[in-house]
């Protein structure tokens, strides 16, 4: 168990892209390369709007937003064979994030990620990594109707650590994340990401806790 904000907490539900594995400069260029290798302008909102959408949602997206004659499943070829190499042999971790979980694990804090990635994509990164053995469930977007748009995904991921969600940390990047976990009920965590700076604001006003590096909750820590 583990004590911010004056209360204890059983569960940490870690979003991972941005969150604890840093990844999201890994899309930019993942998105980057199929917008040149297709023709197709490089636009910032596009990339902003994928940020809370699922594989097959965005795909979807995608292709009505560029009309694009090729099927969704031959977009996410594409996006797969541009990320799998680079999650696989050049994702790292956020700084201290191993430490954090690792200080988690021996507090018997039960620890759950919540992501809108593929598992082909993240365990290879955790294993490297060597944090992959600290979550003992994972719960993706793609298995709920809404994706991050709501808290399902956090809902699904503490229920399979078996801990309730409003007794659950929620770890996150963005500011959508972060509002959904919060009108749950959840304690929040934002982590500092490049991806969601257009953000940065909002989101400290929103989160409980607004952290740059895993070693400031050991300073907040009650």
């Amino acid at each position: 168990m583990i004590t911010y904000g004056g209360k204890d907490w059983e569960g940490a539900v870690f979003d991972l892209d941005g969150t604890i594995l840093d990844s999201m400069g890994v899309w930019e260029i993942v998105d980057r390369r199929f917008l040149e290798n297709n023709g197709l302008p490089f636009e910032k909102d596009y990339i902003q709007d994928l940020l809370t959408m699922h594989f097959a949602q965005a795909a979807e997206y995608t292709k009505k937003r560029y009309a694009m004659e090729k099927s969704e499943a031959q977009i996410m070829e594409e996006w797969f064979a541009i990320a799998k190499g680079m999650y696989a042999g050049e994702v790292e971790l956020k700084p201290h994030a191993a430490e954090y979980l690792a200080a988690l694990r021996e507090r018997g804090v039960k620890i759950a990620a919540a992501t809108s990635s593929d598992p082909l994509l993240y365990e290879p990164a955790l294993k490297r990594n060597g944090v992959y053995d600290y979550f003992q469930a994972f719960a993706l977007s793609s298995e709920t109707e809404h994706g991050k748009e709501t808290a399902e995904v956090y809902e699904l991921a503490a229920k399979r650590i078996r801990v309730p969600l409003e007794k659950c940390i929620v770890f996150e990047d963005i500011l959508k994340g972060v509002q959904n976990a919060r009108a749950a009920g959840c304690y929040t965590v934002a982590v500092e990401d490049a991806s969601s700076s257009h953000d940065a604001e909002k989101i400290r006003r929103e989160a409980d806790i607004y952290i740059c590096d895993y070693l400031q909750l050991k300073e907040i820590e009650q």
